[in-house]
This record gives structure tokens, sequence and C-alpha cells, in this order.
């Protein structure tokens, strides 16, 4: 990725690091909880990893738009750590950058203001938990008080169906999208589309719970949250889009779904019909040759076996392949970010006819809804995932986001019921942390 031709300006900081053994704050959960309203904050936790992160506040922040923003990304990127002094002990972890863009490249309008087309930040106080230690990294000297609470603990979980809480003219629009898209893809302009829905409800979750909730509910998720403001974008998302350790790339396909049940011989049979479905192999071979074509655009030769298995979460089990790569040398985590964005898992493909049906009849903004959101180090290690199972949080409710792959042999209903269970997801935690209405 070519780096513009006029520098940022120079601005020096100094990073700090230190252990933190015992107490609340060796959760970086409780460092969020306890930071003051409004502040600006991210959040990323992947449990089954026993891997958390905060980062609060902004040393420095750099907004970025258009067809171009994940080069002035790693412009920004670039000059901060070329700045950064680092003093830290053996073993410690390096300082964090976290990154987050829209959908669309010039962002959005609305609720999703607040957030833009991308931003990318340095924070100014950054904690993370991992393989046992816990590590405090203040920019500057920044310093603020320890937790004095632990994370508030997870909320059981209420038995919700998002058909109630949507009326009939929102459920009969998603499937006169579904039956638009099934047209194009019949008259041969697109071979998948992923139309998307949203679902406002009155309530305002407490952030500390429901992130609590969600990351013991969704353990081999990654549970995230961006805050600026009183807007907050939150979720659990099962879908990577690029990870960085040592010069190697792990990425996945994720595409085809089916629902859980508790009985486990239904439970099987509901995965083995994922399996052998011609329609959701064909939906995901999709996006695996998407991923490829795209990995190989920037000279990434991937690794990923033939056929697909099960990732089987709470609630959904997906059909999925990991990919993995060696990366060449100069090759950064960003370039790999654009070149994947989107991915017809979240886009549909062709990308462009598909994004003239978003754009004609969809009729939302999906504002940072499955775009990448994620954190990278100056070493190049890093992961960035596709925010799914999200929502929106702001002063006025709470909006849920989901969408569902179309392809030839879709059916309207069946996608959207596809829709109301990956809305649960999420409107289960929300529900049970906010207050009664």
């Amino acid at each position: 990725m070519a780096l513009a031709a006029q520098p940022l300006p120079r601005s020096n900081h100094t990073a700090t690091t230190v252990a933190l053994t015992e107490g609340p704050g060796t959760d970086p959960l409780a460092w969020l909880n306890a930071a003051p309203g409004q502040a600006a904050h991210w959040y990323w936790e992947i449990p089954d990893d026993d891997i958390s992160w905060v980062g609060l506040g902004q040393a420095m922040a750099q907004p970025v738009s258009g067809p171009d923003r994940f080069n002035q990304a790693a412009l920004f990127a670039h000059q901060v750590f070329a700045n950064l002094t680092v003093n830290a002990p053996p073993g410690a972890p390096a300082p964090r950058l976290a990154a987050g863009f829209s959908f669309d490249d010039q962002g959005a309008q609305g609720p999703w203001a607040p957030l833009g087309a991308g931003l990318i930040v340095l924070p100014a106080v950054q904690v993370l938990r991992h393989k046992g230690k816990t590590w405090l990294t203040t920019i500057d000297k920044t310093t603020g008080l320890l937790p004095t609470h632990p994370a508030p603990a997870p909320d059981p979980l209420p038995d919700v169906d998002p058909a109630h809480w949507s009326n009939e003219a929102s459920r009969r629009h998603y499937r006169n999208l579904v039956s638009t898209a099934l047209n194009i893809i019949e008259g041969g302009s697109i071979s998948k589309a992923v139309p998307c829905r949203s679902l406002t409800v009155p309530h305002r979750p407490n952030l500390g719970r429901l992130l609590s909730t969600l990351r013991h509910t969704y353990p081999a998720c990654a549970t995230f949250c961006v805050g600026q403001g009183a807007t907050n974008f939150a979720g659990a998302t099962p879908e990577r889009l690029a990870a960085v350790k040592d010069q190697r790339l792990f990425t996945a396909a994720l595409a085809g779904s089916a629902p859980r049940h508790p009985a486990a011989a239904t439970d099987a049979a509901l995965g083995q019909g994922l399996m052998t479905s011609p329609k959701e192999r064909a939906e995901h071979a999709v996006v695996v040759d998407a991923v490829d074509a795209s990995l190989r655009s920037l000279e990434i030769d991937p690794q990923h076996p033939e056929h697909p298995e099960l990732l089987r979460l709470h609630g959904i089990q997906h059909l999925y392949t990991p990919i993995e790569a060696d990366l060449a040398t100069g090759t950064g985590l960003l370039d790999i970010v654009g070149a994947l964005h989107p991915t017809p898992a979240v886009s549909g493909h062709p990308v462009a006819p598909s994004a003239a049906l978003r754009a004609q009849h969809e009729e939302m903004d999906r504002g940072w809804f499955a775009s990448p959101l994620g954190w990278f180090d100056q070493t190049g290690r890093g992961e960035f995932r596709v925010a799914l199972r999200s929502a929106l949080l702001t002063e006025n409710g709470t909006t849920l986001y989901a969408g569902a792959g179309v392809v030839r042999g879709s059916d309207p209903d069946r996608e959207l019921l596809e829709t109301d269970m990956k809305l649960k997801a999420m409107l289960g935690p929300i529900v049970a942390t906010s207050e009664k209405q």
C-alpha cells in the first residue's frame, strides 16, 4: 500500500507499560465500566482466545473517508508508530491502535454520524489481559484511578422472538427485498445478494452489563464496543476478516447458516442439512472464491481445506472455511483489510451490481454494521472482524442489524427467519440488560 506523498504533522508520544497483578483492574471490562460517561472507548474480548483489551480516551485520532481511507489509516499508523517511544518491561505487549470503518466509504448520516466513514485511534489508556497477565499502558503519563469494583456479572437471557418486536410492514418489505434480489439473480447480473434489515427497540442497555453478558454468552466470538460520546456500537461477531501474527495471515469464509437445537440428535441433523444443502454450499463457495481472488490480487497465496466445516455457536451454526497464508515483508494488515472488504458474505457478488441493489432497494443506512473493526500494533500483529451480530446504541434507543445471503433457490420467508435468528443474538442481551420499559 503506497503512502501518501504529504506526511501528517509529527507528534511525539511516549507509551509506558506496567503489569497489573491483582484487583478489579486486571479485568479490562472493569476499566470500561468505571470510565466517565460518554468517554471515548474501544473494547475487544474473545474469551476462548483468553484475550481482552480496552482503550480509553484518545491520545491521537484520525478520521478517514473516501475510496483511499485504508491508505489514509495506514499513513496515520505509520506516523504514530514512527514517533512513539515505548517504555516497557520484557514480555510486555506493544501499544495498540484501534480502527473501524463504515460499510460504504463516504460514511453515514443521522445516528451513525459520530463514527463517520472511518476512525483510527491511539487510546490514551490501554489495558490488555492475555494468558493470565494484565498490562496497563498509558500514553504521555496519562493517569487514572484503578477500578475499585469488578465488572458487572452477566444477566440471564430472556426468551425473545424478533418477530414480536417488528411490524408486518417491515417484514413484508424484507420479503420483497429478497424477491427483488432473486429476480436480479435470475437476470444474471449478480450471483449472490445480501439484503439486510434493522430492528429498533426503545431499550437503552447498561453498557457494562451488556458487554459482560455478550462475552459470557458468546465466548467464541469477539465481543466489541466503540463509543464516541453518547453513541455506542456494540456486538459479538463470529466472523474474522483478517488476523496477522508473525507474518502469517489468518482469515476465513463464513456463509451459510442454520439454527441450533437443544436436542443433540436434532442439532446434528440441522448441521448435517447445512453441510449437504446445495444452496448453502453454493453460497459459501462464492465467498471462498472471492476471498481467494482478493488475496491473490495482493500476491498472497491462500491455503485452505477443500470443503467447509461447521462452526457451532450459541443459537446458530455456520459453514466455515479457515484460510491461511504467509505474508511477504511490506504487506500490512490494512492492505489486506482494504482488499477483502466487503466480502460476498456481507455485500453480495459481484460487488458493484450488488451495491446498486442495496442503494436502490434496501432503504437503510448500514453505518458500521458488517464492516471492518479491530486493532493492530507496530510489530504487525492485529486482528479485524466483520462487525456482525451488532447494534447501535444511542440516547433514543437501540437499533439492531442483520442480513442473509440470497442465491438462486433462496426463499423469502426462510431468509426472513434467518435474520430473526441473527437478530435474536443481540436482542436477548439488550432486553436483559435494559431497565424495564
